[in-house]
């Protein structure tokens, strides 16, 4: 037990000293433990008492999550929810993917992150559909097509159901979910749309199961 949480401490300070090469490498800022509550909460609205916290996905835990991903990724819109400062839309942005989309609820991280993205965009992504949305993750409109969305634990259950629904409904199409310290994975695995495919030590990713579907969007 004493070495397995050294192991996970030792994993631990191992990504945050890759965070913070990755922002010293980038010029950007994104290594940080943030409550929502201690930056926006009038602004957020009631939703606030949904939210988690931000953290910023290891850049080694999303390469490794992001193979399971179980169709191609040039035809895909990747969206994370919960974006936070931005580190997982810049890492999705090095990918081949359609289109890439960070949705933030809070104002203070969106400009964070929306300032970090116009530092790196300016030395490699000019030519690259990225883009971030100050929304609500539990109203917000998903494009149509293959969809690859990404979670780092933003939200409770109560939340998560209600986009795992929506994700669920309308025509059938390829939809990955890559879910990173899936604390509400239970959520995810009792509802009948998605099947697990994948499982790393820090996350989990699903599927849409082919036999579901529904007439509304």
């Amino acid at each position: 037990m004493v070495n397995a949480r050294r192991s996970r401490l030792g994993a631990r300070v191992s990504g945050r000293r890759a965070g913070q090469r990755f922002d010293a490498e980038h010029g950007v800022a994104t290594e940080a433990l943030l409550f929502l509550g201690d930056l926006d909460p009038e602004a957020i609205g009631p939703n606030i008492a949904h939210a988690t916290h931000y953290e910023p996905t290891p850049v080694g835990d999303f390469a490794a999550l992001i193979a399971h991903v179980p169709f191609p990724l040039d035809d895909a819109t990747f969206v994370d929810l919960g974006a936070g400062m931005g580190r997982a839309v810049l890492l999705a942005a090095r990918r081949p993917f359609r289109q890439v989309i960070g949705v933030e609820i809070s104002r203070a991280l969106y400009e964070i992150a929306r300032d970090n993205l116009a530092q790196v965009a300016s030395k490699a992504l000019r030519r690259r559909d990225v883009r971030l949305v100050c929304a609500d993750a539990a109203t917000y409109r998903f494009p149509r097509g293959p969809l690859v969305v990404y979670l780092f634990n933003p939200f409770d259950a109560t939340v998560l159901s209600g986009i795992l629904d929506r994700l669920a409904a309308g025509p059938m199409r390829e939809l990955a979910i890559v879910y990173h310290t899936p604390a509400e994975r239970a959520t995810v695995e009792t509802h009948p749309a998605f099947e697990l495919i994948a499982e790393e030590r820090f996350g989990t990713v699903y599927r849409r199961c082919r036999a579901s579907s529904s007439s509304t969007i």
